[in-house]
């Protein structure tokens, strides 16, 4: 299979007030934090980043492998980041921390079925812990993880 172009959409679930949330483009030093969003209400149910990686078959299976600006880590472990701040004031943010977003659990029929239809795939995870601050590390999706769902704004693009 050739190179494709993969649409995702992440939505963190109940963020914690007080908190911005950004994606990671890139690898050390040279990382940049891409437009942020603020949680400084009640009532912000949910936020969402979308971003959009390559994809083809693995080098050493032939399960799907992730490249791009924002795919972090090996090819049997493939995740991007979302990064955490604490917002100090006046929109001053100090960067907290950062969430490993797994891309593990996409497969070909995912994969096609995203690409054929002009569909993306969707993820969400809790982005609250039980004491109101942020979750960081690792996180487990919720629901069945990645899934595939209809692309309103494919023609917006």
């Amino acid at each position: 299979m050739t190179d494709s172009n993969l649409h995702l959409k992440l939505q963190l679930i109940e963020p914690p007030i007080g908190y911005a949330f950004c994606l990671q483009k890139g690898r050390g030093a040279k990382a940049e934090r891409l437009d942020y969003i603020e949680v400084d209400t009640e009532g912000e149910s949910e936020i969402e980043f979308a971003l959009e990686v390559e994809v083809r078959a693995g080098r050493s299976s032939s399960e799907p492998d992730f490249f791009g600006p924002f795919v972090q880590g090996n090819a049997s472990a493939r995740f991007f980041y979302v990064c955490v701040g604490n917002v100090i004031s006046d929109g001053i943010l100090h960067w907290a921390g950062r969430v490993k977003v797994p891309l593990t659990g996409i497969d070909w029929p995912k994969v096609n079925a995203a690409g054929e239809a002009e569909c993306f795939l969707v993820a969400r995870y809790q982005a609250s812990r039980t004491d109101g601050q942020p979750v960081y590390a690792s996180v487990n999706l919720l629901d069945e993880g990645w899934t595939v769902q209809i692309d309103d704004e494919v023609d917006s693009r």
